[in-house]
Protein backbone atom coordinates (compact mmCIF):
# COMPACT_ATOMS: atom_id res chain seq x y z
CA UNK A 1 0.00 0.00 0.00
CA UNK A 2 1.02 3.42 -1.22
CA UNK A 3 1.19 6.16 1.96
CA UNK A 4 -0.99 9.06 1.50
CA UNK A 5 1.27 11.89 -0.18
CA UNK A 6 2.52 14.65 2.30
CA UNK A 7 3.01 18.49 1.14
CA UNK A 8 3.31 17.41 -2.20
CA UNK A 9 4.51 20.19 -4.59
CA UNK A 10 1.94 19.58 -7.25
CA UNK A 11 -1.25 19.51 -5.17
CA UNK A 12 0.74 22.79 -3.44
CA UNK A 13 1.37 24.65 -6.01
CA UNK A 14 -1.06 23.08 -9.12
CA UNK A 15 -4.12 22.25 -7.69
CA UNK A 16 -6.34 24.05 -10.72
CA UNK A 17 -4.98 20.55 -12.97
CA UNK A 18 -7.75 18.88 -11.89
CA UNK A 19 -10.70 21.25 -12.37
CA UNK A 20 -14.22 20.85 -13.59
CA UNK A 21 -14.49 20.40 -17.57
CA UNK A 22 -16.40 22.73 -19.46
CA UNK A 23 -19.81 23.05 -19.69
CA UNK A 24 -21.45 24.29 -23.13
CA UNK A 25 -20.68 28.04 -24.36
CA UNK A 26 -23.84 28.28 -26.37
CA UNK A 27 -27.75 29.23 -25.40
CA UNK A 28 -30.48 26.84 -25.45
CA UNK A 29 -32.12 28.34 -28.57
CA UNK A 30 -28.65 28.19 -29.93
CA UNK A 31 -28.04 24.82 -29.62
CA UNK A 32 -31.45 24.11 -30.60
CA UNK A 33 -30.82 25.55 -34.09
CA UNK A 34 -26.86 23.75 -34.49
CA UNK A 35 -28.73 20.57 -33.57
CA UNK A 36 -31.43 21.05 -36.09
CA UNK A 37 -28.66 22.09 -38.86
CA UNK A 38 -26.48 19.18 -38.20
CA UNK A 39 -29.26 16.52 -37.94
CA UNK A 40 -30.65 17.84 -41.58
CA UNK A 41 -26.76 17.49 -43.01
CA UNK A 42 -26.56 13.91 -41.23
CA UNK A 43 -29.48 12.86 -42.76
CA UNK A 44 -28.41 13.70 -46.48
CA UNK A 45 -25.19 12.25 -45.98
CA UNK A 46 -26.68 9.20 -44.45
CA UNK A 47 -28.86 8.83 -47.68
CA UNK A 48 -26.35 8.44 -49.90
CA UNK A 49 -23.79 6.36 -48.12
CA UNK A 50 -26.42 4.09 -47.34
CA UNK A 51 -27.45 3.53 -50.74
CA UNK A 52 -24.24 2.44 -51.78
CA UNK A 53 -23.62 0.33 -48.82
CA UNK A 54 -26.79 -1.70 -48.70
CA UNK A 55 -25.77 -2.13 -52.33
CA UNK A 56 -22.84 -3.67 -52.21
CA UNK A 57 -22.99 -5.60 -49.06
CA UNK A 58 -26.50 -6.29 -48.12
CA UNK A 59 -25.85 -10.27 -47.22
CA UNK A 60 -23.05 -8.62 -44.66
CA UNK A 61 -25.05 -6.73 -42.77
CA UNK A 62 -27.89 -9.09 -43.20
CA UNK A 63 -25.45 -11.89 -41.17
CA UNK A 64 -25.16 -8.91 -38.69
CA UNK A 65 -28.64 -8.49 -37.88
CA UNK A 66 -29.62 -11.95 -37.00
CA UNK A 67 -26.42 -13.21 -35.47
CA UNK A 68 -26.35 -13.34 -31.82
CA UNK A 69 -24.54 -11.32 -29.96
CA UNK A 70 -23.29 -13.50 -27.67
CA UNK A 71 -22.43 -16.34 -30.29
CA UNK A 72 -18.73 -16.47 -31.80
CA UNK A 73 -19.66 -15.66 -35.67
CA UNK A 74 -20.86 -12.17 -34.10
CA UNK A 75 -17.13 -11.22 -33.68
CA UNK A 76 -15.87 -12.57 -37.01
CA UNK A 77 -18.71 -10.16 -38.63
CA UNK A 78 -18.08 -7.28 -36.62
CA UNK A 79 -14.47 -7.74 -37.96
CA UNK A 80 -15.56 -7.83 -41.25
CA UNK A 81 -18.22 -4.44 -40.40
CA UNK A 82 -15.13 -2.78 -39.60
CA UNK A 83 -12.87 -3.16 -42.10
CA UNK A 84 -15.94 -2.19 -44.55
CA UNK A 85 -16.68 1.20 -42.34
CA UNK A 86 -12.88 1.82 -41.87
CA UNK A 87 -11.16 4.74 -43.83
CA UNK A 88 -9.19 3.41 -46.88
CA UNK A 89 -6.50 6.28 -45.92
CA UNK A 90 -2.74 5.17 -45.20
CA UNK A 91 -2.81 4.52 -41.53
CA UNK A 92 0.29 4.33 -39.00
CA UNK A 93 -0.21 2.14 -35.65
CA UNK A 94 1.77 0.90 -33.20
CA UNK A 95 1.29 -3.04 -33.18
CA UNK A 96 5.04 -3.11 -32.43
CA UNK A 97 4.04 -2.34 -28.58
CA UNK A 98 1.24 -5.35 -28.94
CA UNK A 99 -1.18 -3.74 -26.48
CA UNK A 100 -4.28 -5.07 -28.17
CA UNK A 101 -2.49 -8.70 -27.85
CA UNK A 102 -2.10 -7.58 -24.05
CA UNK A 103 -6.11 -6.64 -23.63
CA UNK A 104 -7.10 -9.20 -25.34
CA UNK A 105 -5.13 -12.12 -23.40
CA UNK A 106 -6.23 -10.55 -20.40
CA UNK A 107 -9.38 -11.51 -20.35
CA UNK A 108 -10.71 -8.51 -18.37
CA UNK A 109 -13.37 -5.93 -20.10
CA UNK A 110 -12.02 -2.47 -20.49
CA UNK A 111 -12.87 1.05 -21.29
CA UNK A 112 -11.68 2.95 -24.32
CA UNK A 113 -11.42 6.53 -24.50
CA UNK A 114 -10.23 8.65 -27.86
CA UNK A 115 -10.17 11.81 -28.43
CA UNK A 116 -12.69 13.52 -30.87
CA UNK A 117 -10.94 15.54 -33.00
CA UNK A 118 -12.39 15.01 -36.97
CA UNK A 119 -15.81 14.02 -36.36
CA UNK A 120 -16.15 12.53 -39.56
CA UNK A 121 -12.81 10.60 -39.58
CA UNK A 122 -12.93 9.02 -35.73
CA UNK A 123 -15.86 6.47 -36.70
CA UNK A 124 -13.78 5.11 -39.18
CA UNK A 125 -10.53 5.33 -36.89
CA UNK A 126 -12.61 3.55 -34.25
CA UNK A 127 -13.89 1.18 -36.74
CA UNK A 128 -10.46 0.06 -37.22
CA UNK A 129 -9.42 -0.38 -33.90
CA UNK A 130 -12.23 -2.67 -33.09
CA UNK A 131 -11.78 -4.64 -36.48
CA UNK A 132 -8.17 -5.62 -34.68
CA UNK A 133 -9.29 -6.27 -31.38
CA UNK A 134 -11.98 -8.58 -32.65
CA UNK A 135 -9.66 -10.66 -34.93
CA UNK A 136 -7.42 -10.29 -32.18
CA UNK A 137 -10.13 -12.22 -29.49
CA UNK A 138 -10.82 -14.85 -32.46
CA UNK A 139 -7.18 -15.22 -32.78
CA UNK A 140 -6.68 -16.18 -29.53
CA UNK A 141 -9.88 -18.30 -29.34
CA UNK A 142 -12.10 -16.29 -27.40
CA UNK A 143 -14.37 -15.19 -29.76
CA UNK A 144 -17.47 -17.58 -27.44
CA UNK A 145 -16.39 -15.19 -24.04
CA UNK A 146 -14.86 -12.12 -24.86
CA UNK A 147 -16.74 -8.65 -23.94
CA UNK A 148 -18.67 -7.59 -26.76
CA UNK A 149 -18.27 -3.57 -27.85
CA UNK A 150 -20.58 -0.86 -26.61
CA UNK A 151 -19.89 2.43 -27.98
CA UNK A 152 -21.66 5.25 -26.46
CA UNK A 153 -22.67 7.68 -29.12
CA UNK A 154 -24.58 11.02 -29.42
CA UNK A 155 -28.44 9.72 -29.91
CA UNK A 156 -29.24 12.44 -33.12
CA UNK A 157 -26.59 10.37 -34.73
CA UNK A 158 -29.06 7.30 -34.56
CA UNK A 159 -31.99 8.79 -35.09
CA UNK A 160 -30.56 10.59 -38.11
CA UNK A 161 -30.28 6.73 -39.82
CA UNK A 162 -32.90 5.14 -41.46
CA UNK A 163 -34.34 2.17 -39.44
CA UNK A 164 -31.99 -0.83 -41.00
CA UNK A 165 -28.84 0.97 -40.74
CA UNK A 166 -30.68 1.79 -36.73
CA UNK A 167 -30.37 -1.68 -35.79
CA UNK A 168 -27.79 -2.45 -37.76
CA UNK A 169 -25.45 0.23 -35.26
CA UNK A 170 -27.39 -0.68 -32.16
CA UNK A 171 -26.15 -4.80 -32.88
CA UNK A 172 -22.58 -3.13 -33.23
CA UNK A 173 -22.96 -2.25 -29.84
CA UNK A 174 -24.11 1.44 -30.30
CA UNK A 175 -26.27 3.18 -27.25
CA UNK A 176 -27.12 5.96 -28.00
CA UNK A 177 -27.03 9.04 -25.15
CA UNK A 178 -28.59 12.66 -24.64
CA UNK A 179 -25.07 14.43 -25.48
CA UNK A 180 -26.95 18.09 -25.27
CA UNK A 181 -24.61 20.74 -23.83
CA UNK A 182 -27.64 22.26 -22.45
CA UNK A 183 -30.17 20.44 -20.33
CA UNK A 184 -29.56 16.61 -21.61
CA UNK A 185 -32.03 14.04 -20.29
CA UNK A 186 -30.14 12.88 -17.57
CA UNK A 187 -33.04 10.07 -16.36
CA UNK A 188 -32.37 8.87 -19.50
CA UNK A 189 -29.42 8.92 -19.99
CA UNK A 190 -28.92 7.06 -16.13
CA UNK A 191 -30.76 4.31 -17.26
CA UNK A 192 -28.61 3.73 -20.21
CA UNK A 193 -25.11 4.10 -18.08
CA UNK A 194 -26.90 1.89 -15.17
CA UNK A 195 -27.30 -0.97 -17.66
CA UNK A 196 -23.83 -0.36 -19.03
CA UNK A 197 -22.02 -0.95 -15.83
CA UNK A 198 -24.17 -4.31 -15.04
CA UNK A 199 -22.93 -5.83 -18.21
CA UNK A 200 -19.20 -4.04 -17.72
CA UNK A 201 -19.43 -5.61 -14.30
CA UNK A 202 -20.28 -9.16 -15.36
CA UNK A 203 -17.09 -8.76 -17.96
CA UNK A 204 -19.77 -8.91 -20.99
CA UNK A 205 -18.83 -5.15 -22.64
CA UNK A 206 -15.92 -3.40 -23.26
CA UNK A 207 -16.96 0.45 -23.54
CA UNK A 208 -16.13 2.77 -25.85
CA UNK A 209 -16.06 6.54 -24.86
CA UNK A 210 -15.06 9.80 -26.53
CA UNK A 211 -15.30 12.01 -23.48
CA UNK A 212 -15.28 15.30 -25.35
CA UNK A 213 -18.97 14.82 -26.64
CA UNK A 214 -20.48 17.93 -28.15
CA UNK A 215 -17.73 19.81 -26.55
CA UNK A 216 -15.55 18.87 -29.31
CA UNK A 217 -17.15 21.57 -32.07
CA UNK A 218 -14.63 23.86 -29.45
CA UNK A 219 -12.24 23.25 -31.99
CA UNK A 220 -9.37 25.49 -29.97
CA UNK A 221 -10.03 24.60 -26.62
CA UNK A 222 -7.81 22.27 -24.46
CA UNK A 223 -8.86 18.97 -24.32
CA UNK A 224 -8.92 19.52 -20.15
CA UNK A 225 -11.44 22.09 -20.81
CA UNK A 226 -13.57 19.54 -23.24
CA UNK A 227 -13.31 16.09 -21.06
CA UNK A 228 -16.79 15.27 -19.88
CA UNK A 229 -17.60 14.47 -16.38
CA UNK A 230 -19.41 11.41 -17.12
CA UNK A 231 -16.43 9.66 -17.84
CA UNK A 232 -14.54 10.12 -14.34
CA UNK A 233 -18.57 9.75 -12.66
CA UNK A 234 -18.43 6.19 -14.52
CA UNK A 235 -14.97 4.83 -13.41
CA UNK A 236 -15.91 6.12 -10.07
CA UNK A 237 -18.74 3.85 -9.73
CA UNK A 238 -17.01 1.37 -11.06
CA UNK A 239 -14.24 1.30 -8.43
CA UNK A 240 -17.36 0.40 -5.70
CA UNK A 241 -17.63 -3.32 -7.08
CA UNK A 242 -14.75 -4.03 -9.15
CA UNK A 243 -10.73 -4.83 -7.95
CA UNK A 244 -9.78 -2.71 -11.06
CA UNK A 245 -11.19 -0.77 -13.45
CA UNK A 246 -8.87 -0.72 -16.62
CA UNK A 247 -8.84 2.15 -19.32
CA UNK A 248 -7.27 2.46 -22.55
CA UNK A 249 -6.72 6.02 -23.99
CA UNK A 250 -6.27 5.68 -27.57
CA UNK A 251 -4.92 9.04 -29.49
CA UNK A 252 -6.36 9.56 -33.03
CA UNK A 253 -3.63 11.80 -35.00
CA UNK A 254 -4.61 13.58 -38.23
CA UNK A 255 -2.42 15.77 -40.42
CA UNK A 256 -2.86 19.42 -40.65
CA UNK A 257 -4.70 20.49 -43.76
CA UNK A 258 -3.03 22.58 -46.54
CA UNK A 259 -0.60 22.02 -49.60
CA UNK A 260 2.29 21.33 -48.20
CA UNK A 261 1.22 18.54 -45.76
CA UNK A 262 3.87 15.84 -46.27
CA UNK A 263 1.96 13.14 -43.81
CA UNK A 264 0.92 10.46 -46.17
CA UNK A 265 -2.44 9.22 -44.23
CA UNK A 266 -3.45 9.24 -40.38
CA UNK A 267 -2.30 7.71 -37.43
CA UNK A 268 -3.49 5.69 -33.87
CA UNK A 269 -1.84 5.47 -31.30
CA UNK A 270 -2.98 2.71 -28.85
CA UNK A 271 -1.55 3.68 -24.50
CA UNK A 272 -1.10 1.89 -21.62
CA UNK A 273 -3.60 1.00 -19.84
CA UNK A 274 -4.64 2.87 -17.10
CA UNK A 275 -5.87 1.40 -13.73
CA UNK A 276 -7.81 2.58 -10.96
CA UNK A 277 -8.62 0.88 -7.97
CA UNK A 278 -9.62 1.71 -4.38
CA UNK A 279 -8.26 0.43 -1.21
CA UNK A 280 -9.65 1.94 2.18
CA UNK A 281 -12.03 4.39 0.54
CA UNK A 282 -8.67 6.19 -1.70
CA UNK A 283 -8.46 6.10 -5.32
CA UNK A 284 -4.91 4.84 -6.95
CA UNK A 285 -3.91 4.90 -9.94
CA UNK A 286 -0.89 4.14 -12.14
CA UNK A 287 1.11 6.03 -14.34
CA UNK A 288 0.12 4.10 -17.12
CA UNK A 289 1.34 6.56 -19.94
CA UNK A 290 2.58 9.62 -17.83
CA UNK A 291 6.29 8.55 -18.27
CA UNK A 292 6.21 10.09 -21.99
CA UNK A 293 8.14 13.09 -23.18
CA UNK A 294 5.12 14.59 -24.22
CA UNK A 295 3.32 14.18 -20.18
CA UNK A 296 3.15 17.69 -18.62
CA UNK A 297 5.73 18.55 -15.98
CA UNK A 298 2.91 18.17 -13.24
CA UNK A 299 2.21 14.78 -13.95
CA UNK A 300 5.59 14.07 -13.93
CA UNK A 301 6.31 15.52 -10.02
CA UNK A 302 2.64 14.07 -9.10
CA UNK A 303 4.09 10.12 -9.51
CA UNK A 304 7.88 11.21 -8.99
CA UNK A 305 8.72 8.05 -10.25
CA UNK A 306 6.44 6.10 -9.08
CA UNK A 307 4.79 3.10 -10.73
CA UNK A 308 1.59 4.64 -8.35
CA UNK A 309 0.08 6.67 -6.34
CA UNK A 310 -2.70 8.28 -4.57
CA UNK A 311 -5.10 10.73 -5.27
CA UNK A 312 -4.41 13.44 -3.14
CA UNK A 313 -5.49 17.12 -2.99
CA UNK A 314 -2.95 18.92 -0.76
CA UNK A 315 -1.54 15.86 0.56
CA UNK A 316 -4.94 14.74 1.70
CA UNK A 317 -6.66 11.95 -0.55
CA UNK A 318 -9.79 13.12 -2.21
CA UNK A 319 -13.16 11.84 -1.40
CA UNK A 320 -16.72 12.41 -2.62
CA UNK A 321 -17.77 14.85 -4.91
CA UNK A 322 -14.20 15.40 -5.98
CA UNK A 323 -13.22 11.93 -6.91
CA UNK A 324 -14.60 11.84 -10.50
CA UNK A 325 -12.80 15.78 -11.22
CA UNK A 326 -9.46 13.47 -10.44
CA UNK A 327 -9.80 10.41 -12.51
CA UNK A 328 -10.66 13.05 -15.31
CA UNK A 329 -7.34 14.61 -14.76
CA UNK A 330 -6.09 12.01 -14.99
CA UNK A 331 -7.33 9.93 -17.78
CA UNK A 332 -7.13 13.72 -19.74
CA UNK A 333 -3.54 14.06 -19.44
CA UNK A 334 -2.88 10.24 -20.52
CA UNK A 335 -5.40 10.54 -23.56
CA UNK A 336 -3.60 13.82 -24.30
CA UNK A 337 -0.05 12.60 -24.43
CA UNK A 338 -1.65 9.60 -26.12
CA UNK A 339 -2.91 12.19 -29.21
CA UNK A 340 0.85 14.18 -29.10
CA UNK A 341 2.24 10.45 -29.55
CA UNK A 342 -0.35 9.49 -32.64
CA UNK A 343 0.59 13.42 -34.34
CA UNK A 344 4.46 12.74 -33.77
CA UNK A 345 4.02 9.23 -35.74
CA UNK A 346 1.84 10.21 -38.74
CA UNK A 347 3.01 8.26 -41.79
CA UNK A 348 5.43 9.79 -44.21
CA UNK A 349 7.90 8.31 -46.95
CA UNK A 350 10.15 7.25 -44.21
CA UNK A 351 7.57 5.29 -41.87
CA UNK A 352 6.18 1.67 -42.24
CA UNK A 353 2.45 2.18 -42.98
CA UNK A 354 -0.99 -0.39 -43.31
CA UNK A 355 -3.03 -0.61 -45.61
CA UNK A 356 -6.46 -0.52 -44.43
Amino acid sequence: MITPIKNNYYNQQHPSTFQPTFRGGLSSNAEKHFRKIEFCARKVVNTFSDYFQKQNNEQLYNDLLTVERKSPQYMRIMSQVGRLLSTPKELEINLEDKRIEKIAKSGKPHIFIMNHDRQTQDPQMLAFFTTLLSEEYVKTGQAHSCPRPRIILNEDIILSMDEQNKQIFEKMGAVPIDASLNSPDSRKNAVQFLSLVREFIRGESNIFIFPEGKNAIWKNMPLKNKFALGTGEIVNKLTDKMPEVNIVPIGFGYPKKGLFNKSKGNSIYIGETVTFRKEDNHIYSNVANLTSRHTDKEFVSFFNSRKEAILTEKGIPVEGKEIPYYINGILCENLRVCKDEALERLPDKKKEIIEL
